[in-house]
């Protein structure tokens, strides 16, 4: 096969990197406040608690400087909510102020790319590359990892939302970068330690996922490691140190550690366990009850679910057609892929086969990303499995390189416009028109419009009843109206016990009330006279409830309807 390496892109690389950096920034960064079209939950609990650390040293729950956010009860990792503190600093306490450092962080990692690539290559040589070749090759390759990462629909969408996976990419990045570079000045080896610990800071996944890649490392690079073992050991000392705030809160709490994926653990639903009982009762009425134990067993069970829901991250239809389907995840229309990423993955995989060792780790490094999330009941999931995005440009760039080898320079090119041109504008056109128009409530809209319309009518009325059943309101009372962090420790009242998700609630603040369960039926002769009541779409008061007003969302339908009780 005849390569032509050194006309596949011109040089210097360096200028082509930059505007390849460039189109990234502008596809992350601008319009934070208006795409994704509201802020959800997530980021709203983020943004606050970077708020009152900022002026108070303490998160909504009086903790000084945590290394856990209690948050919803899930305990979110902190570092994306501390380095929101300077962005809210500079520009106050909205979409940008919170989306910003994820966008900033999902801008860089694609450059971040770029050397994570050229270095990765010059360990797995190429064996159809001549050395006079070799240079342009191994550049050739990351900048088309770097530009097809900068235009994929998945990063972008991850990157502009502050849901702390961008965030932990670009350390999971930073981190496999420094390493490698360790291999030969091992001093790397410190910068990617504090990269993994960062990481571990970031993201629950990253828990599983670092521990795990570590291992990956050391076996595919166990001879220059053992070489420089005694920087080993230093930065390894190093890591364990700056994680031994972590470790001592999870000796005294337990949940700071796993957080929210603990309640969304195959094992924490019952499920499988309910189904392998159902089994064994119905083999035990014609077989011995420990046979029927024998042949189903919830080992087996949870193995074989595990593996299931491991593949479903492979599966076609999720990758390029529907994408994930657990709000706000998914981008309306498409997979989480383009449909012509499947041409350039499948030329990928091939000419990744005369390479098995660097294909071997790429598709162990794939698979280690896939981990975190199989061992979840909600499947598949995008958010939980987004460091796959990194090997699969990879793949993607080498089957560029191999397609740019095999066709006509002008058909490759016009093709290539075509066939990315198209997709790229078709997911424009949902994520930037259809998404903000029809799938607003995704990302929890009318919150801002509500409180804003509450605020002005604060004064006139007893009490403000807002239904548990719209999602957690109370954070969004505390983000939009700015309230003094040092009231919410001394005057909100927490309901500790957990919902069937695992998240727990607020009660009361102030003259607002959050009846986590209401009813009209059951709780409308509680509620005090010279009251307001906001209702979601689906619920309805009955006589005794005037309708004042309704937050209605971009497509006409309503959000929550206001009512005034007399």
């Amino acid at each position: 096969m005849k390569y032509r390496i050194r006309n596949l892109v011109s040089n210097p690389i360096p200028g082509l990197l930059i505007l390849v950096i460039l189109l990234a920034g502008v596809l992350r960064v601008s319009f934070l406040d208006r795409f994704p079209p509201a802020l959800y939950s997530d980021e709203v609990s983020q943004g606050y608690n970077a708020y009152s650390i900022w002026k108070t040293g303490r998160d909504e729950y009086g903790k000084f400087l945590p290394v856990s956010l209690r948050s919803f009860g899930d305990w979110k990792p902190p570092l994306p909510t501390y380095l929101m503190i300077p962005t809210i600093a500079i520009f106050g306490l909205n979409a940008w102020g919170v989306r910003l450092p994820s966008a900033i962080l999902g801008t860089l990692t694609v450059g971040l790319v770029y050397f994570l690539v050229s270095e990765l290559l010059q360990f797995f040589e190429m064996k159809t590359t001549r050395d006079a070749q070799k240079t342009d090759f191994n550049r050739g390759v990351a900048l088309w990892s770097a530009l097809f990462l900068a235009i994929s629909a998945w990063h972008i969408a991850e990157s502009r939302s502050a849901m702390l996976v961008a965030v932990g990419l670009f350390w999971i990045c930073m981190a496999i970068w420094s390493f490698l570079k360790g291999l030969k000045q091992p001093n790397y080896w410190y910068i990617s330690s504090l990269s993994l610990v960062f990481g571990i800071y970031t993201y629950y996944g990253l828990r599983l996922v670092v521990p795990l890649l570590l291992i990956a490392l050391a076996i595919f690079f166990i001879k220059p490691i053992l070489r420089n073992w005694q920087k080993a050991i230093v930065a390894a000392i190093l890591g364990t140190v700056l994680l031994l705030p972590l470790i001592v809160a999870y000796i005294k709490e337990p949940d700071v550690l796993w957080g929210r994926a603990r309640t969304v653990s195959i094992f924490y639903d019952q499920g499988v366990a309910l189904n392998v009982k159902d089994l064994i009762a119905q083999d035990g009425i014609g077989m011995p009850p420990k046979l029927a134990q024998f042949f189903h067993n919830k080992t087996y069970a949870y193995t074989v679910d595990i593996i299931r829901r491991f593949f479903q991250h492979l599966d076609g239809r999720y990758l390029f057609l529907i994408g994930d389907q657990s709000p706000p995840f998914q981008i309306p229309g498409m997979g989480i892929l383009y449909l012509g990423d499947v041409i350039l993955l499948i030329f990928g995989l091939n000419y990744l086969s005369k390479n098995s060792r660097l294909l071997k780790f790429l598709l162990v490094w794939a698979a280690i990303t896939i981990v975190p999330s199989a061992l979840t009941f909600v499947t598949p999931a995008s958010n939980r499995t987004f460091n796959l995005v990194v090997p699969l440009v990879v793949i993607m760039a080498f089957g560029a390189v191999n397609l740019f080898g095999r066709l006509n320079k002008y058909f490759f090119w016009s093709s290539l416009f075509i066939i990315y041109g198209s997709s790229f504008a078709y997911f424009s056109f949902n994520y930037f028109k259809a998404l903000p128009k029809q799938h607003a409530d995704w990302w929890h809209y009318g919150y801002q419009e509500l409180y804003a319309y509450l605020a002005t009518q604060e004064s006139q009325v007893e009490t403000i009843y807002i239904s548990g059943h719209a999602s957690v309101p109370y954070i969004f009372l505390l983000f939009f109206q700015e309230i003094d962090p040092a009231l919410v420790a001394t005057q909100i009242k927490r309901n500790y016990k957990a919902d069937i998700y695992g998240f727990e609630h607020v009660d009361e603040f102030g003259k607002y009330q959050f009846p986590r369960y209401f009813k009209w039926e059951v709780d409308k002769d509680n509620l005090a006279s010279n009251s307001l009541l906001v209702l979601t779409e689906s619920e309805v008061a009955g006589e005794g409830a005037r309708d004042i007003k309704d937050i209605i969302y971009p497509d006409g339908r309503i959000a929550f309807k206001i009512y005034k009780i007399e």
